[in-house]
């Protein structure tokens, strides 16, 4: 193999480390928007998934409701990352007891992926109003819920014979315990990497072997 492949080889897989490292660390942006006669407004971000995710608001965070009109306060969480859409709503009235405090629970797959929310006011507690309605800055709560795996079903024939008791013989006390102030023997590193040491010596000698001489040099003599 000549220095030239070798250097194609390394740069193929420090690109493919590079991207596989880019990949893992990826994050989930979430764009929230609250809704008002139809239209949807931005009222901030969620960033830090996988991670600690973190909720920024935007400049279109305060928005001026008509009571009547909006009973219910309506949300639209879109994932930038792979262009899914959700929506939830809560009642006017609780938020309005809640003073805007609202929790926002994001549910995540075996790989770390969003692909699910749920959204609640902080307080079930309903304050009225016949005027107009103006949303305070928002105190969010992000809490994430990952999948737990379950336990293992016992695997068996539970229904075989049991096989009749074994008589009893008589055991000998055998001390495995290791004598205080004894020193385990520990492997030499050639003991413990022995076979990684000769292959990569005859994968070197293979590469020297058949590198091309030269430009320019005399053949060699018989």
């Amino acid at each position: 193999m000549s220095r030239s492949s070798i250097k194609v080889l390394l740069t193929c897989l420090a690109i493919a480390w590079a991207l596989v490292f880019v990949q893992a660390t990826e994050e989930t942006k979430l764009t929230i928007y609250h809704q008002k006669d139809g239209e949807y407004i931005k009222r901030g971000d969620i960033v830090g998934l996988p991670g600690v995710p973190t909720y920024i608001p935007s400049d279109n965070e305060i928005v001026h409701f008509n009571a009547a009109k909006d009973p219910f306060y309506q949300i639209k969480v879109k994932d930038e990352r792979t262009g899914n859409v959700f929506l939830s709503s809560v009642k006017m009235c609780q938020m309005v007891g809640s003073e805007w405090h609202d929790e926002i629970t994001l549910h995540l797959d075996e790989s770390n992926h969003f692909y699910y929310l749920s959204y609640y006011p902080e307080s079930n507690y309903c304050v009225s109003s016949k005027s107009d309605i103006t949303t305070q800055p928002f105190n969010t709560t992000v809490n994430v819920v990952t999948p737990v795996t379950g336990p293992k079903p016992l695997l068996g024939n539970f229904m075989s014979k049991q096989s009749p008791p074994k008589t009893k013989k008589a055991t000998v006390s055998i001390n495995d315990e290791i004598p205080e102030n004894k020193e385990i023997e520990e492997k030499t590193f050639f003991q413990k990497y022995w076979y990684m040491i000769i292959g990569g010596a005859f994968l070197l000698m293979s590469m020297v072997a058949t590198e091309p001489p030269p430009a320019g040099a005399p053949p060699a003599r018989s």
